[in-house]
């Protein structure tokens, strides 16, 4: 048998999931946290070529504006970086076909890894962020 085949994709897919890594990570993170900025990241849509990096900027200047503790906002985005980046070595096809549009969808996403992870009676008890049905009620 030859060599494993190295898969080849394509630099929106590595964005995707990239993007998908950074935001999932990031939610982790921040679950415990409440804050307005929390509010109105909840509320964020962006586009399908969205990086993470890009993303990143954008949480950071919503917790700038509402006048956050930065340090442990930069933590947390520097962790979910760093995540993103040592995850996409082995989980490109994952993190891409999780790819969200914006964050209520990735919210649901993270209910459907604790039903994964848990089960249904044992989900971690939700903190930081709003639940996504709620969300969805509200708009």
């Amino acid at each position: 048998m030859g060599a494993i085949e190295q898969l080849e994709y394509t630099p929106l897919a590595l964005t995707k999931a990239r993007r998908t890594a950074f935001v999932a990570r990031f939610i982790v993170l921040r679950e415990g946290k409440r804050t307005r900025a929390h509010r109105q990241i909840e509320l964020l849509n962006w586009r399908e070529d969205t990086s993470a990096e890009e993303l990143a900027d954008t949480f950071r200047a919503i917790f700038k504006a509402n006048g956050d503790s930065m340090t442990p906002v930069e933590r947390d985005i520097r962790r979910a970086l760093a995540h993103s980046n040592r995850s996409i070595s082995f989980f490109v096809q994952e993190y891409e076909s999780r790819a969200t549009n914006n964050f209520i969808d990735a919210l649901f996403d993270y209910e459907r890894s604790n039903s994964l992870l848990f089960g249904k009676e044992d989900q971690p008890k939700p903190g930081g962020w709003r639940l996504p049905k709620e969300l969805v009620k509200g708009k």
